[in-house]
């Protein structure tokens, strides 16, 4: 069985303020905020990363322990 994509993450980095990761739902709108980020700024843009589970936890059980 393979675990779903749930989401897609684009890693962008500026020197002075840090990184920071959106999430998308689909490929195809991180491909364009990346692909735009990297035309209109100097940041360092990562390609679409898939986000995939692996593992599934029941957080209302956890929480009652």
């Amino acid at each position: 069985m393979g675990f779903p994509v749930t989401a897609y993450i684009v890693f962008v980095d500026h020197p002075d303020v840090g990184p920071h990761a959106p999430r998308f739902k689909t490929i195809d709108e991180a491909e364009k905020f990346a692909n735009d980020l990297r035309a209109l700024t100097n940041l360092t843009v990562s390609e679409p990363i898939p986000e995939i589970v692996t593992e599934n936890i029941n957080l209302s059980k956890c929480l009652q322990d």
